[in-house]
C-alpha cells in the first residue's frame, strides 16, 4: 500500500481558510493537522466550518474524509472519489470532494480524518 498526501482547504464563517495535510497510508485511516500549526481541528474549537475541499495525489482516490467527535461518535462522514487528472471546469474535477454549504461547529477534542485507496 502506497503513501498518498492528502491536502484539505477547511473554510471557516468567521476565519479564513486553512490547510490541512496528511500522509496517508492506502486503506488507513489518517488525521489531518493543520499546516500552518501543527494542531488538531479540535484545537480551533468555536469556530464553524462552512466547507471542506479535499486533494489527493495524481491517481489517488479518496475513500471518504470525516470529523470524529471526542467521544468518537462522527460529526459527519463525506465520501470521497478520484479527481480528473486533468482538471475541469468546475471545482469538484479538481478535487476529490468537495463540500460546501456546511454549518459544523468545531469543538474540543474533534479530528478530522481522512482514508484513501489506491
Amino acid at each position: 500500500m502506497a503513501n498518498q498526501k492528502v491536502l484539505a482547504w477547511v473554510h471557516f464563517q468567521r476565519a479564513p481558510s486553512d490547510l490541512y495535510m496528511a500522509t496517508a497510508t492506502a486503506g488507513g485511516e489518517k488525521e489531518m493537522l493543520s499546516q500552518s500549526s501543527g494542531a488538531s481541528i479540535g484545537d480551533v474549537a468555536g469556530q464553524v466550518i462552512s466547507g471542506i475541499d479535499v486533494q489527493v495525489i495524481d491517481g489517488g482516490v479518496l475513500t471518504y474524509a470525516q470529523i470524529t467527535a471526542s467521544d468518537g461518535g462522527q460529526v459527519i462522514n463525506m465520501k470521497g472519489g478520484e479527481r480528473l487528472a486533468a482538471g475541469g471546469s468546475v471545482p469538484s474535477s479538481n478535487l476529490n470532494m468537495c463540500a460546501q454549504g456546511l454549518s459544523i461547529l468545531v469543538e474540543r477534542g474533534q479530528t478530522f480524518n481522512v482514508m484513501t485507496a489506491d
